[in-house]
């Protein structure tokens, strides 16, 4: 990860070489996904050597691009297993298909977090708390992974600490590669969000005719075949009376997925998106909409609307609501009253949603009840993997029962919820990473005026509040992970240029200072 004069270069030569680099990242992106998916599909621990040699050789030779490879594998590689469906019959190998962006995002972790002590990243004193910070958080995480396998199951305590690792794993990435190297996704985000919305409009109007085309419906069946085999369709039939017929019923939905609405509009097709997950999905283009707003760009956040409006995810909906609210009354005059109003929207949603649901009988919020009932007997926490709706502690819940009580058995639906119940107090360190984020996004927007700050502040804020009810908000690498991995490139890009300013990182063509004697 040396730092080449030419990769740092300023100026306008160096804005069109940015935007060349940039196409040419995004081409890298799209093809390491691919390779590393065909890799699992060959043989998984011939996949897994592979991906992590491609990985490595990216991060060394192309540090730069490995943000945008990132982005790229979260939301599109599932696309590229579905092509592979029909020819893998296993089910343990599917499963390894999927986990290919995690070896991605770790093996850019190691090597990163190795690069981390380099001086030239030493010398950047706005950079060197996040980063002590990181590593605490990653130590905090490591331990309760540790508890989660020694108390419950290894495979739940796996699970768990994939989705709470993902989000500090991007934001070390980005913020580091940001802070050593000139990294524009201006343009790999827009190609990004363009095609997900297109993926997305085909979608709806052509259902399984569309999702055929490249095996999406097999993928789909796949995931069905797993419901039917542990008896979810079989419960729901006894709970509702609803038959299951086909495929297309399980992508159906209420409007905004809710059932208070079920009487005014009929049923609707529910995308999935090229990840095949609605929640997810919807987060990926909340936030790539968000982050595009913020830099001007009206049109593909407004096309990318409706699509959030069919998927349903409230979660992800309002928060582009905040930043599409956020970006018209924002002036660099009154930055302190758009961010009061963004943290107002923010507490006023979450209040309504607890009463609402409260009152209701929940399960987001009867899953949070059980998580900070949990955590006031045991602040320890129980590790990783142990509660929350993917792991195996929580397959036996009786919701009748939860609702007759007022408070579910184990904590599940939420995310704050079931991050007290696995890590108890080590959770405050995560929500401290969080508010430190947003407090460090209002003081630079205020200093700068940067508008890529209030996205940082926006989005920090509002999916910190979904997650008091949603475990996705946290846990779905298109959420949280994803946001980071944006804000990361803020921060850093902020803190190379401080950097340049100071004489720390060099122009093109000038030689690099002498390192100060240690």
């Amino acid at each position: 990860m040396s730092v080449a004069g030419g990769q740092l270069g300023y100026g306008a030569p160096a804005s069109s070489s940015l935007r060349s680099d940039a196409m040419f990242h995004l081409c890298i992106a799209i093809l390491s996904v691919i390779a590393s998916v065909s890799a699992f599909a060959v043989w998984t621990p011939f996949g897994v050597a592979a991906t992590f040699v491609l990985t490595l050789v990216l991060s060394i030779a192309q540090p730069g691009c490995i943000p945008i490879v990132i982005a790229c594998s979260f939301l599109y590689q599932n696309l590229v297993v579905a092509w592979f469906t029909p020819f893998v019959p296993d089910h343990n190998t599917f499963d390894a298909l999927r986990g290919a962006n995690f070896v991605i995002l770790m093996t850019a972790y190691g090597a990163f977090a190795m690069a981390s002590f380099q001086y030239r990243v030493r010398a950047l004193t706005e950079l060197r708390p996040w980063l002590i910070f990181s590593f605490v958080l990653c130590g905090t995480i490591c331990f309760y992974f540790a508890v989660g396998v020694v108390h419950g199951g290894p495979k739940d305590a796996v699970i768990y600490f994939r989705n709470t690792i993902t989000p500090l794993a991007c934001f070390h990435i980005a913020i580091l590669a940001a802070s050593l190297y000139p990294v524009d996704l201006r343009k790999g985000i827009f190609w990004l969000c363009a095609g997900a919305i297109v993926y997305g409009y085909l979608e709806q109007i052509f259902r399984m005719d569309f999702l055929s085309l490249f095996h999406g419906d097999l993928y789909i069946h796949r995931g069905l075949k797993a419901q039917i085999e542990a008896g979810v369709w079989e419960k729901k039939l006894r709970e509702t009376g609803f038959v299951l017929r086909g495929i297309e019923d399980t992508m159906m939905t209420t409007f905004f997925n809710t059932k208070l609405l079920s009487d005014l509009f009929p049923p609707i097709f529910r995308n999935g998106g090229p990840n095949f997950h609605p929640i997810s999905y919807a987060y990926g283009l909340s936030i790539m909409s968000a982050w595009l707003l913020f830099r001007g760009r009206w049109l593909l956040p407004m096309a990318a609307l409706p699509l959030l409006l069919v998927i349903g995810s409230k979660g992800a909906t309002f928060m582009l609501i905040v930043a599409l609210g956020a970006r018209l009354i924002y002036r660099p005059a009154r930055a302190e009253l758009t961010l009061l109003a963004v943290v107002a929207l923010a507490v006023v949603w979450t209040l309504a949603a607890i009463v609402f649901g409260a009152t209701h009988g929940d399960y987001h919020v009867l899953g949070l009840i059980a998580g900070v009932r949990e955590f006031m007997h045991n602040p320890f926490g129980q590790g990783l993997g142990i509660g929350g709706n993917l792991s195996s502690t929580s397959l036996n819940l009786d919701w009748d029962r939860a609702q007759d009580e007022g408070v579910a058995s184990v904590p599940v639906e939420s995310a704050v919820g079931v991050m007290l119940y696995q890590m108890g107090v080590g959770s405050i360190v995560f929500f401290s990473f969080l508010a430190a984020l947003a407090v460090s996004a209002r003081r630079q927007l205020i200093a700068t005026g940067d508008p890529d700050f209030l996205f940082a502040f926006v989005a920090v804020v509002t999916i910190a509040s979904n997650a008091v009810l949603q475990e996705e908000a946290f846990f779905s690498p298109l959420a949280l992970g994803f946001c980071l991995l944006l804000v990361g490139i803020s921060f850093g890009t902020r803190w190379r240029s401080l950097g340049i300013s100071r004489g720390l990182l060099t122009h093109p063509g000038k030689p690099a200072p002498a390192p100060a004697s240690e």
